[in-house]
């Protein structure tokens, strides 16, 4: 048999009703019995699950004792004392009008006492089981990021002037005993050097000019009192090559 309490108009009824066999069940209601007639289509009616019932105000994320939201019998409790449970997570289910329902925790918390036991029938309101929510920690804000102090760029120094370029060394001027050069080029080899006597007509340098190579004869017999250029050293027309005494 089932047990129900009604409050109607200020009225409580006690209803104890049986299972319904051949049609029939047997009520009572505030100790009187009465034959019912049970239509078939609700001797037939199956258990469902519906979605998760809610508990009543006192459980709603604060601590305190989780009252059933619906009258019914408990078909099972989920959790024991002592035990940490996460918001959502099912308590226990209650049955009532033929449907499952699942209680779940409405926050984070520990079970701290169980007030009923599978198979007991409750009412609306009636206690279920103590909880304690816990609070969940706040992260702690990271800490501003300190941007570092610009470094302090040193004052380049200023660079000193470059120095000036050495004055090209004066050309030696030719003279008497000169041997000039015919025309601009490149000395490429001295064949002399002071000291040497010479004959006319005997080569004493060659010269690169308009990419032909020239031989710089002596013009007398005489000795080489002096030599002016260098292999590689770039002439003018008339510059002095050596001079000849």
């Amino acid at each position: 048999m089932k047990n129900f309490k009604f409050t109607i108009n200020g009225n409580v009824y006690e209803v104890g009703v049986e299972a319904a066999e051949n049609g029939k069940s047997n009520v009572t209601v505030n100790g009187k019995s009465y034959v019912v007639e049970v239509e078939a289509d609700v001797m037939q009616a199956t258990t469902v699950r519906r979605p998760l019932a809610t508990p009543s105000a006192a459980s709603k994320g604060a601590s305190g004792v989780m009252k059933s939201p619906l009258p019914g019998k408990v078909l099972k409790v989920v959790v024991a004392e002592g035990q940490v449970v996460k918001s959502g997570d099912t308590l226990m289910v209650i049955e009532s009008m033929k449907m499952e329902n699942n209680i779940a925790a409405q926050a984070d918390g520990v079970v701290r006492k169980i007030m009923v036991a599978a198979e007991q029938n409750i009412l609306q309101g009636d206690a279920l089981l103590e909880f304690e929510s816990v609070a969940k920690e706040e992260e702690p804000a990271p800490a501003p990021k300190v941007a570092p102090s610009p470094k302090a760029t040193p004052k380049a120094e200023p660079k000193p002037a470059p120095a000036p370029a050495p004055a090209p060394a004066p050309k030696a001027a030719a003279s008497a005993k000169s041997v000039v050069s015919p025309l601009p080029g490149n000395i490429i080899s001295v064949a002399v050097a002071v000291g040497d006597t010479v004959k006319r007509g005997q080569t004493i340098l060659v010269m690169e000019s308009m990419k032909m190579e020239n031989n710089i004869p002596a013009p007398r017999d005489g000795k080489v009192t002096a030599v002016h250029v260098a292999a590689g050293k770039s002439v003018m027309q008339g510059d002095a090559l050596i001079d000849i005494e």
